[in-house]
């Protein structure tokens, strides 16, 4: 049997994945998202953390300048009381709007959450480029089973190929997202591959991980070719999934990290600015 989560082949008499060091009774198992529907980006999932903490941050500087205000009408006698320094230094002698305090706490929090999800792609997309491939021929693709003991982490260089016009959501590894694959019909031996690559992919080499037959996106896959208009040809009972490996996709993912540490560091420039300014004006 083979772990779902990394695809690495697995005993029967193992009680936790060797690779992920997953629990079999997981590791065999296949993660509610993957019956159907679009999964997202798991990052999109820290964004109501960082929206309670904006309402929280919003709601402290509201109460705070109500507070200020209420300090700063009181007898002129109490002035030299820690709280009416505090309003004094909040308001400022040109009675300071708390908007300036509130915009730049917005911004930083914006900042934070461009950065860590820089720093997630970035890295994730890294530990995909340091991976070290396995070669393989068509002769190991054609042999029976091989599906089931394969390595995790192939690469195959073909000599025909020919395109389906058709197109299907893949998951990128390391948190990478979703992302719309090309898919190829590759020739290995006397029997075709399915191949799904990453938009602008170019050359001969796939670099990837074999899907089994019997996971659903891959069984799906294989029943539109065998359906479609390309004569029916002799299919591997797998996918080949050579997204993740392609040079065209690492340079997007690479791309889309500097593009969120560019808003990040821009973002933080006008959070501190703004505190900057209110600070001068107090």
């Amino acid at each position: 049997m083979r772990c779902l989560n990394c695809h690495t082949v697995m005993m029967d008499s193992d009680p936790i994945c060797p690779s992920c060091r997953t629990p079999v009774e997981r590791a065999v198992a296949a993660p509610p998202a993957l019956t159907g529907g679009n999964r997202s980006n798991g990052l999109w999932l820290l964004f109501p953390v960082f929206g309670g903490a904006v309402g929280g941050l919003l709601g402290g500087v509201i109460r705070a300048s109500v507070t200020a205000g209420d300090i700063a009408t009181a007898p002129r006698q109490a002035t030299h009381s820690p709280a009416a320094r505090y309003a004094h230094a909040f308001q400022g002698s040109g009675g300071v709007s708390p908007v300036k305090v509130i915009i730049g706490l917005v911004f930083l929090l914006a900042a934070a959450v461009c950065l860590l999800m820089a720093g997630i792609q970035g890295w994730g997309t890294w530990t995909v480029t340091r991976r070290v491939p396995k070669l393989i021929t068509a002769a190991d693709l054609c042999r029976p089973g091989y599906a089931d003991r394969a390595p995790a982490w192939l690469s195959y260089t073909f000599e025909e190929s020919k395109a389906t016009g058709m197109t299907v959501t893949r998951n990128r590894l390391a948190n990478g997202g979703e992302v719309q694959a090309r898919c190829l019909l590759v020739r290995a031996g006397d029997k075709w591959l399915v191949a799904t690559v990453a938009q602008g992919f170019e050359g001969n080499d796939l670099v990837g991980r074999l899907l089994p037959g019997e996971s659903a996106s891959a069984q799906s896959l294989l029943e539109r070719v065998r359906k479609s208009d390309l004569g029916t040809p002799d299919l591997l009972p797998f996918e080949f999934n050579a997204v993740d490996g392609c040079a065209s996709d690492q340079r997007l993912r690479y791309g889309a990290a500097c593009i969120l540490a560019a808003l990040g560091i821009v973002g933080l420039a006008l959070g501190l600015f703004l505190f900057r300014s209110a600070l001068r004006s107090a």
